[in-house]
């Protein structure tokens, strides 16, 4: 019994979900189940949060001696177990509640992982995989040496930026970047708002590019998270920006314009517990699709705010 338990822990795992599944509960109805709009089809299903917004072997990588392991996917497991606690504190409070500082920082930092780890993030983090090891790049904050402390041959530097397991390891090392910039990310978390649904219900939809940026900084290590909108859950959004967007109220049509500008920034998968407020927010994208002005529902989301 022991030498079966032993190989039941050893297994490697091959669903790997780019949104974790606690995250994702935070969107579910009563019965633990949402329903998922794809946008490459159309269609429309009944699911559960361990059975989608996933790929397989998305965090397996090769080893030198040929074999698969999945340590990166069990990195990323012990890092959200680390943000659970700060995660429902927020996800429970009520309008009158203070969040805590050190509730932000461990948000700011589960925040930081799962931008990176994003399907719709993939080419940023690859293209920043390539400027690792050297002096002078953005993310000079990592150094490659060799055991005498000399700089490695630069083909080996290459080869090693260049292999398929660095550039998924990569996603793992680039959301340090800001704590080796200085203060800007715990100065920006000071401001940070938390906008709770009028009624109390679950109101936000998720999609699978979840943390709604204007989008010019989507692919730089240290004001990736700067003005942006994130749905903690189906009842409470944070909203991190600037002093301007802060003093604003939060007009009544907010959640629906929001709802449409998750299911723009979505790489494929947008999921609500509500079928009928999904579907009206398809119906309003589709309008905008129909007209071809897709391009301004994010700019519009944020001039709203700074107009109100």
């Amino acid at each position: 019994m022991f030498v079966a338990l032993l190989s039941i822990m050893s297994k490697r795992s091959k669903k790997h979900h780019y949104l974790p599944r606690e995250y994702l509960r935070g969107f579910v109805d009563g019965q633990g189940a949402f329903v998922v709009y794809d946008k490459r089809t159309g269609n429309t299903f009944t699911t559960s949060p361990g059975a989608s917004f996933f790929e397989t072997d998305l965090n397996t990588i090769e080893l030198p001696g040929g074999q698969s392991s999945d340590f990166l996917e069990k990195l990323y497991t012990h890092i959200e177990n680390e943000s659970w606690s700060c995660l429902n504190r927020i996800r429970s409070a009520s309008v009158s509640d203070s969040i805590s500082i050190r509730d932000k920082m461990e948000l700011f930092f589960f925040l930081s992982f799962l931008h990176w780890r994003l399907p719709g993030n993939s080419d940023h983090a690859e293209r920043l995989s390539r400027h690792f090891f050297h002096e002078g790049s953005e993310m000079d904050f990592v150094r490659l040496t060799s055991t005498d402390g000399t700089a490695p041959p630069a083909k080996v530097v290459e080869e090693l930026q260049q292999s398929p397991a660095w550039k998924k390891m990569a996603k793992l090392v680039i959301p340090f970047a800001p704590f080796f910039s200085g203060e800007d990310w715990l100065n920006s978390i000071l401001s940070w708002r938390f906008a709770l649904t009028g009624d109390d219900k679950s109101w936000y939809i998720v999609g699978d590019n979840p943390i709604i940026a204007e989008g010019s900084h989507d692919g730089n290590p240290e004001r990736c998270l700067s003005d942006f909108f994130f749905p903690v859950s189906g009842r409470v959004m944070l909203m991190s920006g600037s002093n301007e967007l802060q003093k604003n109220r939060l007009p009544p049509e907010f959640t629906v314009v929001l709802g449409t500008a998750i299911l723009d920034r979505s790489h494929r998968f947008v999921a609500c517990h509500n079928d009928r407020f999904l579907e009206a927010i398809v119906d309003l994208y589709d309008q905008h699709r129909r007209l071809g002005n897709t391009n301004r529902i994010i700019p519009e989301l944020f001039e709203m705010l700074r107009e109100a």
